[in-house]
């Protein structure tokens, strides 16, 4: 599609609209589905994830070890959420403990730089795992990130390419004990159910 537009001057110029392309929407997993495989690894020493496949490199950890003796709580984690974010770090700051002590690990992933991602985890003063989501790759894969419907295009005071506020419980088979996907940027995960799957997912 075509638009001329005109300045002060009278002078014509034309702009294109490119046209979205329509990509099918990949459903975040719900509850007793299997989780997506991920892998995390170090890149001269950034935490980053990557989509499964046939990786070579010894220090990758899938989501399947990291599920194969304790249940792994996921969750997906903006600065840029403005108002909403802080919110969601402090839920994450008092669930973490209590994660650790039913025996369970936090792994969160970010879209934040290295020297952010060390900020957020001064501020959670825990033991989870904080990751940089590498080109978005994991969230695209749980279905918390679509650049053909942007959350810029519905939430007012987001200007950038962002996930899902969402938190996953994954038991050691790998399936998802909670799903918590907040499309409307107005609730929080809550934290008894969380833990209630941890201790399920035993």
């Amino acid at each position: 599609m075509y638009y001329e537009i005109e300045d002060e001057l009278g002078n014509v110029s034309t702009l294109q609209l490119k046209q979205r392309i329509a990509e099918e929407q990949i459903e975040p997993p719900k509850k007793d589905e299997l989780a997506p495989l991920f892998y995390l690894r170090n890149e001269e020493g950034f935490p980053v994830t990557s989509l499964a496949g046939a990786p070579s490199d010894s220090d990758l950890r899938s989501v399947l070890d990291l599920v194969r003796f304790k249940p792994l709580v996921l969750s997906f984690y903006c600065n840029c959420w403005g108002s909403y974010a802080p919110k969601h770090l402090e839920i994450l700051k008092a669930l973490a403990p209590q994660i650790e002590a039913l025996g369970g690990q936090l792994l969160i992933l970010t879209n934040e730089s290295q020297k952010e991602i060390g900020r957020i985890a001064r501020k959670l003063d825990t033991g989870a795992l904080i990751y940089h989501d590498k080109n978005y790759n994991v969230a695209r894969s749980y279905g918390v990130f679509s650049e053909t419907s942007p959350i810029w295009d519905r939430i007012a005071g987001i200007s950038e390419e962002v996930f899902t506020p969402s938190l996953f419980v994954l038991g050691r088979d790998r399936r998802v004990g909670y799903a918590f996907v907040d499309e409307n940027f107005d609730n929080t995960p809550d934290a008894k159910t969380v833990l209630k799957a941890v201790y399920d997912g035993r």
